[in-house]
């Protein structure tokens, strides 16, 4: 049996903020790729009162967008530990021991996505990805999980 006390916790290097950065960007531009065509087929237009043209989603579409959300980012980083962007880039997510991330971890951390990146294209979670010493962001905070070159 080994002694918690003594036991050799693993290095790693951990990734770049700008390769998660655009790890995200990519995984979004496909998400973002796969709602277009969704609305485009299966959602509602309409113009708005200032002229432009949305797109209403509602029902099974909605549903679909969700489950492809599920599908590109917290499954797949919960079983391979990468999404699709972070394969490009070289980059995987664990948890904070540095055991793989399970697809609930991985979840929790993308629940918060909003947050870190939406507000002003990820100036939320770079300044709090800057202040500490793992470089987390918050949903990397909240999930226990750190983001490591591969």
């Amino acid at each position: 049996m080994t002694d918690l006390l003594t036991e050799e916790i693993p290095e790693f290097i951990l990734a770049s903020k700008t390769k998660r950065f655009f790890a995200l960007l990519i995984d979004y531009i496909l998400y973002g790729i796969a709602f277009f065509l969704i609305a485009t087929y299966f959602g509602e237009s309409y113009e708005s009162e200032d002229g432009t043209f949305n797109y209403k989603v509602e029902g099974f579409p909605a549903l679909a967008c969700f489950i492809i959300w599920f599908a590109l980012m917290p499954l797949m980083e919960g079983i391979k530990g990468q999404s699709f962007g972070k394969m490009i880039f070289g980059i995987k997510t664990l948890k904070q021991d540095g055991t793989k991330a399970s697809v609930g971890n991985a979840t929790v951390r993308h629940l918060f996505d909003m947050i870190d990146f939406f507000p002003f294209l990820g100036i939320v979670g770079l300044i709090v990805a800057s202040k500490n010493n793992l470089q987390q962001r918050v949903g990397d905070l909240v999930a226990k999980t750190i983001v490591v070159q591969k």
